[in-house]
């Protein structure tokens, strides 16, 4: 049929292209129907270098001799036996055998033996911990498959050890007869380490500012955590923070001229230097608002606080943007824009100021939709938002919404945005949000100078629903904690519930059943009991709203303990005030509490105050074993100074405890007041603040007194030091003061916090400046708290 083509083929070049086509098709199919048709008489193998056993190339063939020829299954065998990563050329040639059957003979043109493996770039490994990662073999065939596994093993290595940025690269090299050199470059790029940041043109700022203004940083815990990198693009992000720094003193010329980089003398360490071009400080030559409708200029230009002849500062022209956004937002003009255009002269350096206001159309809100809470329901979520359907589409009611929702801690990411309705003048309000997991367990210990050491187990979950077994008790905005805390001086065991909204409405309910036992010097303490309490945010509205502003910032606290307390152990040689105590009683005490909170973070805050006043009352008519009554009352508040570097505290608090009792019998001896040590006056010992009896043992006091004034400053990232001053008194009756017996302790001390640890260090030296307090000697004291806990994710 072959010879029949090849005679044909003078007449085949005049014929027409599409007669040509065709008859061609008809050619190859009559052809390729023959082969298929015809019978495999061998399979032979055309091997060129490394000559591989015959039983593995027929291995991976279908084509075998007594079979049916099929093209596409020889096709499929020339694929098979590439992909085997043996070979450079794989061609497979077909003849007619004298019987009609078909010959298939493969010619295989296999990849050079690998003669050595060499290893290049790698500095900080060494070839001894990576190289059975490499499954090359030597004085065999170099294969793709086994080559690719190699180098994927090495690049892991290298991630596994922190070197994300490592690149593994190979090449080959003839070493005749067939065989070849491998070689893997490997370019590390190590986690180069700061080791030093400098400066060079700066006048404004010193170094120092300038060095804890941005994100690159030496870090002495480089060797252990990610910390104190370089990183190329957080160093790109610190010219900008260098602007905003220099913006801030009207540097409005000042730019980043290079950034120098240079290796340390360890490998893995650079030094880096930032070169400023400071330029000089602009004035505000003129400040002007355009695009204004609703409001005048009169009415816009008392709000802003750049004025004419001052010195340009970046943070007083966004806080002019607030102001400005201030009087529309409220009013539902959710597409209001105020963009600053600054216009400087360069020869005067002064510059115009020009805030240009796109108005917008006020909106209200029509509906708010909530999606991404699977088990979080939305009652819980819409009880949260400070903006519901028909108020003003206000922007500022919609970033207060985002922080009250993340505040919750029940999401991961909260997105809010208003977007268009069906209906002129109104928009939705749209929340998505991503939930995390809010069941948490959690071990971890604490130790003191007033408490030892002591190891914590806790099981909890913050968005706890009792009503809900369908969705394992989960997605209420309930608050489920189960505590057990066992030490050397204090054991503590408790469960505790609290649904913040009681009945859907801003009523918190807090339930909890405790036992704890404390250890002091002389005896025992031992609780049993439970609580329960409802706190109710409130106004008063009908005070001016300067003294009394319309927030949930207030609370008033109903609550009602009843407890067993045993004090026992005493000492024995203790006089007979001490031994009068001892013994067991039933406490049945409501109390009354009022505070208002404005603090900005109630663990670690920097600025606002709380103030509060606690009445309780026990007697024997509630099931007490004795009548008395207490009155406590707080004032603690915070301030932030030069850039928030500095923080002031100060607080001051008062305590009288007293009995109805006409004959003079004290209050019981774990109601009343004891100061001294870490959490009170530093300096003295823990408890120590006290009346004390003949043998200068103190056993506690009807009224007290404490002041305490702190400065904290910055010292290295998570470390903060910290100057202080305590103030304290106590007095044996109740409603007792005087100016002649103040006790006070003054010293330094460091706020410590570990980061990836939940573990706040506080370390304090104090000394007693002024002692007044009979058995305390004058000397050096250091306090101590330390606490850490883990969670398993």
């Amino acid at each position: 049929m072959l010879f029949g083509f090849i005679k044909f083929s003078g007449v085949f070049n005049n014929m027409s292209f599409a007669v040509k086509a065709l008859y061609t098709i008809i050619v190859f199919l009559v052809f390729s129907f023959s082969l298929i048709s015809a019978e495999i008489n061998d399979v032979k193998f055309e091997q060129k270098g490394y000559a591989f056993p015959e039983e593995m190339l027929k291995y991976n063939m279908q084509c075998k001799k007594g079979e049916a020829f099929d093209q596409k299954i020889l096709d499929e065998d020339i694929k098979r036996l590439y992909s085997t990563g043996n070979f450079l050329d794989v061609l497979a040639e077909t003849s007619e055998s004298a019987d009609g059957k078909v010959n298939i003979k493969m010619r295989l043109v296999s990849k050079p033996k690998v003669k050595a493996i060499i290893f290049k770039g790698n500095k900080i490994v060494t070839e001894e911990e990576f190289k059975d990662k490499v499954t090359v073999k030597l004085n065999e065939a170099l294969n793709d498959q086994e080559l690719q596994k190699s180098l994927s093993n090495i690049r892991k290595f290298y991630i596994d050890k922190g070197y994300n940025s490592a690149i593994i690269s190979h090449s080959t090299e003839d070493a005749g007869d067939g065989f070849v050199n491998l070689t893997i470059s490997i370019t590390e790029n190590l986690r180069l380490k700061v080791n030093s940041v400098g400066f060079t043109g700066n006048t404004a700022y010193s170094s120092w500012k300038l060095k804890n203004s941005i994100a690159t940083q030496h870090s002495y815990l480089s060797w252990l955590l990610n910390m104190g990198l370089y990183e190329k693009n957080e160093i790109e992000i610190d010219k900008e923070r260098l602007k905003e720094l220099y913006w801030e003193l009207g540097y409005l010329d000042f730019k980043v001229t290079s950034v120098d980089v240079k290796e340390d003398e360890n490998p893995e360490y650079v030094n880096i230097t930032f070169n400023l071009e400071e330029g000089e400080p602009y004035r505000i030559a003129e400040v002007s608002v355009t695009g204004n409708k609703l409001f005048s200029n009169d009415e816009i230009i008392p709000v802003i606080s750049l004025k004419t002849d001052e010195v340009f500062d970046k943070r007083i022209e966004k806080k002019d943007i607030d102001s400005i956004g201030g009087k529309y937002y409220p009013l539902g003009y959710a597409d209001f824009q105020c963009r600053p255009v600054r216009i400087p002269d360069f020869k005067t350096h002064t510059v115009n100021i020009e805030y240009r206001i796109t108005e917008g159309e006020p909106y209200t809100v029509k509906n708010v939709h909530i999606s991404g809470n699977h088990n979080t329901k939305d009652k819980v979520i819409r009880r949260e938002l400070a903006i519901q359907p028909g108020d003003p589409v206000d922007n500022e009611r919609i970033d207060a919404s985002k922080s009250r929702l993340m505040g919750m801690d029940y999401f991961e990411k909260v997105n809010i945005v208003s977007v268009n309705s069906d209906e002129a003048g109104k928009k939705d309000v749209d929340i998505s949000v991503e939930e995390k997991d809010t069941g948490k367990f959690s071990i971890g210990g604490a130790y003191s100078d007033s408490d030892s050491v002591s190891g914590i187990v806790e099981l909890s979950q913050s968005n706890f629903d009792l009503l809900d077994p369908w969705n394992y008790f989960v997605g209420g905005g309930q608050r489920l904690k189960l505590h057990a805390e066992y030490g050397v001086d204090l054991s503590n065991f408790y469960l505790q519930f609290t649904d913040p909204w009681l009945f859907d409405i801003p009523l918190s309910l807090d339930m909890s059943g405790f036992y704890t036992e404390r250890t002091y010097e002389y005896w025992d303490e031992r609780y049993i009991g439970g609580k329960f309490s409802l706190t109710k945010p409130f106004s008063f509205p009908w005070l001016p709203r300067l003294i009394n502003p319309d927030d949930d910032r207030n609370s008033i606290k109903l609550g009602y303990t009843i407890e067993q307390v045993r004090v026992y152990h005493m000492d024995d040689d203790l006089s007979q005030i001490f031994q009068d105590s001892e013994g067991r009683s039933i406490v049945s005490k409501w109390s009354l509490t009022l505070a208002r909170d404005t603090r900005n973070n109630l663990t670690d805050p920097t600025n606002g105050y709380l103030v509060s006043a606690l009445g309780e009352l026990n007697t024997k008519a509630f099931g007490g074993t004795t009548n008395y009554y207490k009155f406590e009352a707080l004032a603690s508040n915070y301030y932030s100074f030069f850039n928030d570097w500095f923080v002031l505290h100060t607080g001051a608090k008062i305590g009288q405890v007293d009995t109805f009792a006409e004959n003079g019998d004290m209050a019981p001896i774990y109601e009343r007041y004891f100061l001294g040590g870490g959490d009170s006056v530093r300096g003295f010992s823990y408890r120590k603040i006290s009346p004390v009896d003949s043998d200068e043992k103190a056993y506690g006091g009807e009224s007290m007194f404490l002041a305490n004034i702190e400065v904290t400053h910055p010292i290295y990232e998570f470390i903060r030091g910290a100057v202080f001053c305590d103030i304290g008194q106590v007095k044996e009756k109740a409603w007792n003061f005087s100016m002649d017996d103040f006790n006070i302790g003054a010293g330094y001390g460091f706020r410590i916090k570990l980061p990836y640890f939940n573990a706040p260090i506080k370390l304090d030296l104090a000394y007693p400046i002024l002692n007044n307090q009979d058995g305390e000697s004058s000397k050096l004291r250091f306090h101590f708290n330390l606490g850490m806990t883990w969670s398993p994710p």
